[in-house]
């Protein structure tokens, strides 16, 4: 050991450069094994400590050790057996990061050769920031548990925000195996949730809605199934609709249906009747007296246009025939024809048009083009992707992250007894096209 300029120097021996023993006094603990001291709020040091190694560059762990004395954490793996920092502990937290303004931890994967990583950004700022060029900026993983947990009590902060610059997914998440492919959406979303057996997303919300979609310029929300007999979409309770409802099915099958019990247990199917224009109808019942009777039309005159309406009448008795004499805007008279003085009883149906709504007869119209979804293949089918075209996919997207990637210099010859750190492999495609 050498000292120089107040400094001590410590050459590589055969172990220990430096050891702080506590010492088995239980009656006295140190406060810090090694302390680099500044003074008031200006430090002299531009780095507090400096230190390299081959395994790890710096290996802390706190509380008690557990098991024999010797155990101070979990046990090493592929991401911990090599690290730059190593903390670790029982009962405690293994490695906390803390900060007043800036970011408490700040984590990068692969090289920002272009400084493309944002260092002003809001959105790049808060406890923990992950930033990465060729690989995700943030992954959680969990055997039995949630991956990644996120609260935010704020009523204006959200509790997770990604983004993505270069026009990919921001956030990715998968529930077991993943779902089938996207082949009815080409694009990358913003957030992209896929499963095999579970649900690919869920919202829910106590005061307000559960989902919401909204787009400037396009649907805020478009569902699809590929089962010809399951649902686009399919809601429990009631629906609102602020707007109009256009209704796209197949010519060979009637486009708006209603499910009805039937008293022997099952449910039947009523169709809806389709008209070219907007009408309202309304149904009653009157009797004549002496041959005549006035009928009001109450609150449906309201609704639709007084001054052409049509009267459909049905005699329930024997009589000469039955005619409207008068029709008004607020009411109608019927009269028995050939000037008859019966008084029998009858039904009637009413049918006006619309009086807030104007549009012409048969109007065109052509939803999937002013929809404009962006797809891949076409709607309705979207295809089945086999193992070979994903290890295919999979390695176009590989290939296209090496040619981006920056070039990493050859790597010195490592001391002699030591070996690489091994590189995880990548996750495997299945041979076969899951069912």
């Amino acid at each position: 050991m050498s000292t120089s300029a107040d400094a001590f120097v410590a050459e590589g021996g055969l172990k220990d450069d430096f050891v702080a023993k506590s010492g088995t006094d239980p009656q006295w603990t140190p406060d810090h094994g090694y302390r680099t001291e500044t003074w008031g709020s200006d430090p002299r040091f531009k780095i507090g400590g400096s230190l390299h190694g081959w395994f790890h560059g710096v290996v802390g762990s706190a509380g008690y050790a557990w098991e024999d004395g010797t155990k101070a954490g979990p046990d090493p793996n592929g991401f911990s057996s090599f690290a730059g920092v190593l903390g670790t502990g029982v009962y405690v937290t293994g490695v906390a990061g803390t900060s007043i303004i800036g970011s408490g931890v700040y984590g990068q994967a692969g090289e920002d050769p272009d400084q493309s990583i944002p260092t002003n950004d809001v959105v790049l700022s808060g406890g923990v920031v992950g930033a990465s060029i060729p690989r995700p900026g943030v992954s959680g993983w969990s055997l039995s548990n949630i991956g990644v947990y996120a609260v935010s009590h704020s009523p204006t902060t959200a509790a997770v925000v990604a983004n993505n610059p270069g026009g990919g997914t921001g956030v990715f998440g998968a529930s077991g195996y993943s779902g089938p492919g996207t082949s009815g959406f080409s694009t990358s979303p913003g957030v992209y949730g896929t499963s095999d057996k579970e649900a690919g997303v869920v919202g829910t919300s106590r005061a307000l809605m559960g989902v919401y979609g909204y787009s400037r310029d396009n649907a805020g929300v478009v569902g699809q199934s590929a089962n010809p007999n399951s649902f686009g979409g399919f809601f429990f309770g009631n629906v609102m609709i602020t707007g109009n409802l256009t209704v796209n099915g197949q010519l060979q099958t009637p486009n708006k249906q209603a499910v009805v019990a039937f008293p022997d247990g099952t449910q039947r199917v009523l169709y809806c009747m389709e008209s070219p224009e907007y009408w309202f109808e309304d149904f009653g019942a009157a009797k004549l007296k002496r041959g005549r009777v006035v009928v009001k039309l109450a609150d449906f005159a309201n609704v639709i246009r007084r001054g052409d309406y049509h009267v459909f009448l049905t005699p329930r008795g024997d009589c000469r025939g039955l005619y409207v004499h008068r029709q008004a805007g607020a009411s109608f008279e019927v009269r028995e024809l050939a000037g008859g003085k019966s008084s029998v009883a009858f039904s009637y149906r009413i049918v006006g048009r619309r009086k807030d709504i104007r549009a012409p007869r048969f109007a065109k119209t052509n939803i999937r083009r002013s929809l404009s979804l962006p797809t891949s293949a076409p709607m309705g089918r979207p295809g089945k992707r086999s193992a070979a075209e994903l290890r295919a996919f999979v390695a176009g997207l590989e290939k296209e992250m090496r040619r981006r990637a920056p070039k990493i210099r050859k790597r010195p010859p490592l001391p002699r007894g030591l070996t690489r750190p091994p590189i995880r492999p990548d996750i495997l495609l299945p041979t076969t096209e899951q069912t």
